[in-house]
């Protein structure tokens, strides 16, 4: 999938070319229950981030690497299985932080995914949001939002700007010209109660 450049958010350049949203961007590949999967996660605060919950699920061994190579070592993981999201604790700093939107964004708005599809180079992808909608896998109780942004295997977890450069929304699936993300104020009120977060990461 080829880098998109149809709408890209413009906040403050930071290192080497490198905007604050694509330095918070993570690799994460997962080894464990009997195989080898890819996603993406992004950072919220210097040593935590934020993934899908089936990115880090049965993980042995998670590996984390950022934007420029570097890598990451694993302190722990927690999941919420109501939104498919995981909170995961870091030993070393991590590059970049994304600030969270104080709401979700309305249908129209413009939106850009960042990560790491099929495992390989930092990417992104632009669209706009489309619609609010009932999760189609039945993961979910709370409403997801549909939007245009491409994404591929490997780029669940991966964040959702705004044209400001804040997070609208964590990729969670889609296909056929339908993305699906868990929007902000869903992993708002998620990071505000702790207690929803537990260990578990098994292949269930």
């Amino acid at each position: 999938m080829a880098a998109a450049t149809t709408s890209t958010p413009s906040p403050e350049a930071t290192l080497s070319g490198f905007s604050t949203f694509e330095r918070a961007a993570l690799r994460v590949r997962n080894i464990g229950c009997g195989g080898v999967s890819r996603g993406s996660g992004f950072a919220i605060a210097d040593r935590v981030f934020v993934t899908n919950r089936h990115v880090v699920s049965g993980a042995t061994v998670l590996q984390v690497s950022t934007y420029d190579g570097r890598d990451i070592t694993v302190n722990a993981v927690g999941a919420v299985v109501v939104a498919d999201l995981a909170l995961v604790w870091t030993k070393e700093s991590l590059p970049a932080t994304l600030q969270l939107a104080s709401a979700n964004p309305l249908p129209g708005a413009e939106v850009t995914a960042v990560g790491y599809p099929l495992g390989g180079e930092l990417t992104t992808t632009s669209g706009k949001v489309l619609r609010y909608g009932n999760d189609p896998l039945g993961s979910s109780p709370f409403q997801m939002m549909y939007n245009s942004a491409p994404i591929e295997h490997g780029s669940s977890g991966s964040p959702l700007v705004d044209k400001a450069g804040k997070l609208v929304g964590v990729a969670y699936a889609g296909g056929g010209g339908q993305y699906i993300a868990v929007p902000v104020e869903t992993l708002s009120q998620v990071l505000r109660d702790p207690s929803k977060f537990s260990n578990q990461t098994s292949c269930d």
